[in-house]
């Protein structure tokens, strides 16, 4: 829900969402706190992928999109867009998804973060996009987009810390020299 509150996007409670790149759904049901609906894709089914009211999941590649053009007020893609053979594709089809003054929400790693890089582009070999790169491929979808960067993690089993964790992380984000080095840059985009 931080990662949500960090973009800065004002819910109403009557949007229709399209998690693309939905992984095991986790986000997919916080996001149904939010909206009216949300529909959760991913390129392969996890067990853990169950309907229920107001969610529903099915296998999708986010670079080609089984939807009808304008079907969604809201297109969220949280560490994904990294994963796609043709992310430019894959943006061109958000904004296709979107409804006239739409928006997509999209979160990805920073490559130069510290903690990332070592874990997820040396051991598992993803290949994050520089935020130069990052905002390249957005502006060149949805010119008028903004962009920022925030910290935020999830520690299991860390409750009473949490008021901490949260300060820290937000005291990181108002320091300029930090800026680069946080944990996700993200765009909030309006189709």
């Amino acid at each position: 829900m931080r990662c949500l509150d960090k973009l800065g996007f004002p819910w109403r409670g009557h949007e229709w969402v399209l998690d693309a790149g939905c992984g095991d759904g986790g986000v997919a049901r916080l996001l149904r706190e939010r909206a009216a609906h949300v529909v959760a894709v991913d390129v392969k089914r996890f067990e853990t992928w169950h309907d229920e009211p107001g969610l529903t999941f099915c296998v999708a590649d986010a670079q080609e999109l089984p939807f009808d053009d304008a079907s969604f007020d809201v297109v969220h893609s949280k560490d994904s867009l990294h994963h796609m053979v043709s992310p430019e594709r894959a943006l061109a089809e958000y904004r296709r998804v979107l409804r006239r003054r739409g928006t997509a929400l999209i979160v990805e790693p920073n490559r130069h973060n510290p903690v990332f890089y070592p874990h997820m582009t040396v051991v598992h070999g993803h290949q994050h996009f520089t935020r130069p790169r990052f905002r390249e491929l957005v502006t060149a979808v949805f010119p008028t987009a903004r962009f920022g960067a925030f910290e935020a993690h999830f520690v299991p089993g860390l409750t009473r810390g949490l008021p901490v964790q949260h300060a820290l992380e937000e005291t990181l984000e108002r320091i300029r020299p930090f800026r680069p080095l946080l944990s996700y840059y993200f765009a909030v985009a309006q189709r």
